[in-house]
């Protein structure tokens, strides 16, 4: 069955559900959590977003494979609605900001929420260098999960099964990755070096990538994926906690609106560029692109940290 107009207004009700719960959810952390435990408690929070893609990609693929696809959205929206109710019980235990108003749904339509993240990002000082940070890590990111059983299925000639097998591998090392870089940046103190770390290991991963062959034993292309998926797609929970403590003095929930408007476009564009590349140049010369873009996240960071320290 066609789904028509239906699809495509569906499609912008999960969007703009998926898009508000990262100012939202940092909102909550940062008014109810302690600031030392950030890094891991964001870190934990993004790490569902693996899992809970991992879960919902298991069941879908089941009740479909069995009953139908409307059933299938009908079991995915148990996790949702677990949720709203969790947090509609929780209501009078979370402390929000004192600056929180109230929400207008013609608001949305206003054409100066277009100007609303430029704004932001020139008010809020260390704002702008850490979402340019982001845009280098998500370019990476998303080219890679998005291309990456192409790449392994039509340039290197594995089996759709083993690249499947590489793509979980993939997905549950970023997963495991990120609560792990969560924990280690408080320990040290600092999400900013971590992320730094992170945008020079980004390039290294890639370059594993090519390293990858069909008569690898499965171990070692075990072992190669999750230091590919940790390296790459663990930075998440850091990014949006290094977001909040540069803004915590101002309105944490529109910052990290802004910050991510711009991470979510290198989301968005990254993919298609990559593929041009790709197609045009190969897929070497497109590893190169993006994993430049990384390396020039991590030297930005670098000479923030350098610059603070300085003072």
């Amino acid at each position: 069955m066609e789904l028509g107009w239906i699809g495509f207004v569906a499609a912008l009700l999960v969007g703009f559900g998926y898009a508000v719960s990262a100012p939202a959810g940092s909102m909550i952390l940062a008014s109810n959590t302690p600031k030392k435990l950030w890094g891991t408690l964001f870190s934990l929070r993004m790490a569902g977003v693996p899992a809970g893609g991992a879960f919902a990609g298991i069941v879908a693929a089941a009740i479909v494979g069995t009953y139908d696809w409307r059933l299938s959205l009908l079991v995915l929206l148990l996790p949702c609605i677990s949720g709203l109710v969790f947090l509609r019980l929780a209501r009078n235990k979370i402390q929000l900001p004192a600056n929180v108003g109230s929400f207008s749904f013609l608001s949305v339509f206003n054409p100066r929420l277009f100007l609303t993240p430029f704004l932001v990002l020139a008010r809020v000082p260390s704002l702008t260098t850490i979402t340019f940070v982001s845009i280098g890590f998500a370019a990476v990111q998303g080219s890679l999960f998005t291309f990456f059983t192409t790449y392994l299925t039509d340039s290197l000639g594995f089996s759709l099964a083993v690249a499947g097998m590489l793509y979980a591998t993939l997905q549950f090392s970023s997963f495991a990755g990120r609560i792990v870089m969560g924990v280690v940046a408080d320990l040290i103190g600092s999400p900013r070096v971590l992320i730094m770390i992170l945008g020079f290991f980004s390039p290294l991963g890639l370059f594993v990538l090519t390293t990858l062959e069909v008569n690898n034993s499965q171990w070692l292309l075990l072992l190669k994926c999750s230091f590919v998926g940790s390296m790459i797609a663990s930075w998440n929970g850091l990014f949006l906690a290094e977001v909040t403590r540069v803004s915590a003095s101002t309105d944490v929930g529109e910052s990290t609106a802004a910050s991510t408007f711009f991470t979510f476009i290198s989301y968005m564009l990254a993919p298609p560029i990559f593929g041009i590349v790709s197609y045009n140049l190969g897929y070497q010369s497109a590893f190169i692109l993006v994993g430049g873009l990384a390396a020039l996240s991590a030297a930005a960071m670098l000479g923030s940290i350098v610059k603070t320290n300085w003072k």
